[in-house]
Parts: C-alpha cells; structure tokens; sequence
C-alpha cells in the first residue's frame, strides 16, 4: 500500500544555454509531482512513499544543474516528509 514517484524528463543543454521556462520545465515532473502525491495521500495510511531521485543529487549532472537541483530537491523533501511522519505518530 504505497506510492510510487518516477516522473522526469532528461536535462536537454547546459543550465546556463536556458531561459527561465525551460529550467522550470525540468524541475516540474519531479519536484510538483512529488509535492500533489504528497498532498493528495497525506491522510491515507501508506506503507510507503517512494520518490526516484539520481546520483546527479549529489555529484552533479555536469552543467545541466537544473535536472541536480530536481533531484536534490527530492532527496530532501524525503527527509522533511518522514520527520513529518514520525512527529504525526
């Protein structure tokens, strides 16, 4: 009983080659996913949450950091969401 994230999309250029829109576009997937599946479970009783991040969370992605921070961005709102839980039981 549980959920399951896996949205993204690959980091298409190098951060500093995008606007705003397309920085944006790469953290959408993971990061608003994450936060409605969050939101739209948080009263029911899972067994677990799980959110697939990358590697590119701790070592980088190589000049594409937009897809990194997403990631990042994930391995955190983990840690906020178990201390959520844990404070709840």
């Amino acid at each position: 009983n549980g959920v399951i994230h896996a949205a993204g999309i690959p980091s298409t250029g190098k951060v500093l080659e995008k606007d705003r829109g397309g920085f944006e576009a790469e953290l959408q997937p993971k990061v608003a996913g994450a936060l409605v599946l969050d939101r739209v479970t948080r009263s029911e009783p899972l067994d677990w949450f799980v959110l697939f991040s990358s590697t590119a969370s701790l070592i980088g992605d190589f000049g594409q950091c937009d897809y990194a921070v997403a990631n990042r961005f994930l391995d955190r709102f983990c840690l906020y969401r178990e201390k959520r839980r844990a404070k709840a039981d």
